[in-house]
């Protein structure tokens, strides 16, 4: 009788304990649990030239409108002679980028894995390749809901790590966002710094509580290493939020990206000092760059750090751009101390990695590294990690300017108060110049 009484309070104890615990786990997101964010990666050396963009705009984020005709393709290379059997994944994540709670049968039609079957070989090239390509949606998957989604890419032969992963987006709007990019009007930011201030009108939906289940996510040149989460509005008012009066949302205006031309191996390109061959492959030197920090605002054309695969003398840059070893140097008068300087932009994936390191030419007084890129158009920085910190900074050797072009781009996710998932409700594109 005791232990039929003893084991009923421990049971009960046992219940009370869950009813405790139970409402914090639900509420919890899984970066509170310790895990990671998931991001964007590449994760074996011979990978390259990651692009992944809506169908019919190569330089457009992968942000897919749900229950319209419009695909992303994703687009990369393996530099090898042969063919790898390769298969994806399709994972749905809330507005931080951590998993969702929802399983794949919530949030897709489809197998949960896939093979990637459309693949061709390079060809009149130097360096051998191979180029895959997915489109989504397609025969095998079809998305069901919005929010952020990661695809991954495995070797069928090592399911345990993806050779690549690439963030995307599914949006279904319900809000309307209004903004525009100006000088930073505080104290301490004034000169170089833009601030961006934006109105998000969600009068088309029934939100109790838009502080605590409207989330907003603020990106300069679609770069996540910088961008700005959790963002609190300054003002609500008439089913508005508005964003920006206040020292959130701000960024470096920065400098114009340098920039080369590859596009032809025949003549030097912008850029370019000279072109020679050494067998396995071309090897393109650049011109000598120099530090812009102090020099005055001067008007360029970029692609705000993107790049363009092309070879001028073949009809499929897929498939007849070559592979090339491209050296980037930069004079200075003596090495900086306490930190790493690294050539920067989408051609490094918007990494500072072992790979895009710069090293110091005692003779030459410069930083150089070379960098294998296939033939194209592209853009570059050169930026600056302090030792111990993990802050990319680009004005070091660019400078800031209040007057560069600069792309912004504003997520807007809902999570009701029942709700298992974020949904991203609104998407709007912003630039510093145009109107």
């Amino acid at each position: 009788m005791n232990k039929q009484v003893s084991f009923n309070n421990l049971l009960l104890k046992f219940i009370v304990l869950l009813l405790l615990v139970l409402p914090g786990l639900t509420n919890k997101s899984f970066g509170e649990n310790g895990d990671k964010p998931l991001v964007n990666g590449v994760f074996r050396m011979n990978i390259r030239t990651v692009q992944f963009f809506r169908e019919g705009w190569e330089f457009s984020l992968p942000v897919l409108e749900l229950g319209t005709d419009q695909r992303l393709i994703l687009k990369f290379d393996e530099i090898s002679d042969g063919v790898t059997s390769f298969n994806y994944t399709i994972t749905h994540c809330d507005a931080e980028w951590y998993p969702s709670r929802i399983g794949p049968s919530e949030y897709m039609e489809g197998f949960v894995e896939n093979p990637l079957n459309d693949y061709a070989s390079s060809a009149n090239t130097t360096v051998r390749y191979t180029n895959y390509q997915i489109k989504l949606p397609n025969d095998q998957v079809r998305l069901l809901v919005s929010g952020n989604y990661l695809l991954s890419v495995f070797d069928t032969e090592n399911r345990n790590t993806p050779v690549l992963t690439r963030r995307f987006y599914v949006l279904e709007p319900a809000t309307e966002i209004r903004g525009e990019v100006k000088k930073s009007s505080f104290e301490g930011y004034k000169g170089r710094d833009q601030e961006i201030e934006f109105t998000v009108d969600y009068s088309k939906l029934n939100i109790q509580d838009s502080r605590t289940e409207l989330k907003a996510v603020l990106m300069q040149n679609a770069r996540t290493d910088n961008c700005l989460m959790n963002l609190k509005p300054s003002t609500l008012r008439d089913n508005q939020l508005t964003y920006g009066f206040n020292h959130e949302c701000i960024f470096p205006g920065g400098n114009e990206f340098r920039n080369f031309d590859t596009k032809s191996l025949r003549a030097n390109g912008l850029g370019v000092a000279q072109i020679e061959y050494k067998d396995p492959s071309y090897q393109v030197i650049l011109r000598t760059d120099q530090i812009r920090r102090l020099g005055d605002y001067l008007t360029e054309s970029d692609l705000n750090g993107r790049y363009l695969i092309k070879n001028d003398n073949a009809n499929d840059a897929d498939l007849e751009a070559d592979y090339i070893q491209v050296r980037f140097s930069l004079e200075m008068a003596e090495p900086l101390g306490g930190g790493n300087v690294y050539v920067f932009g989408d051609l490094s994936d918007w990494k500072c990695e072992p790979a895009n390191k710069m090293t110091w030419n005692y003779e030459l007084k410069r930083y150089e590294v070379s960098l294998t890129l296939k033939q194209g158009f592209y853009d570059y920085q050169y930026v600056y990690i302090q030792n111990g910190e993990n802050r990319i900074d680009e004005t070091v050797f660019e400078g800031s300017h209040v007057e560069s072009e600069n792309d912004y781009q504003v997520f807007v996710y809902h999570h009701g108060l029942s709700s298992r998932y974020d949904k991203l409700i609104g998407f709007r594109a912003f630039n510093s110049v145009k109107r």
